[in-house]
């Protein structure tokens, strides 16, 4: 899944998110890695497929990384 992100004041830029159903996302910052985060590769419990909770998680963790660009 693909999203923008403005930090909660929205006086920043705007951070294009990147996340897949394993947990993995990219954050770009004007088409330029800013962060990039692998999920563990498996763990007991884990969904071979993935899920669409492990993408909104990675992207609420990248949520959080970006509000902590700011402080």
């Amino acid at each position: 899944m693909k999203t923008e992100y403005m930090d909660s004041q929205g006086a920043g830029p705007t951070y294009a998110i990147e996340a897949d159903r394993h947990g993995n996302y990219t954050i770009r910052l004007e088409g330029k890695v800013v962060k990039r985060v692998s999920a563990l590769a498996s763990y007991v419990g884990k969904p071979r497929w993935g899920s669409r909770k492990l993408e909104e998680d990675a992207i609420r963790d990248a949520q959080q990384a970006i509000e902590g660009f700011r402080a």
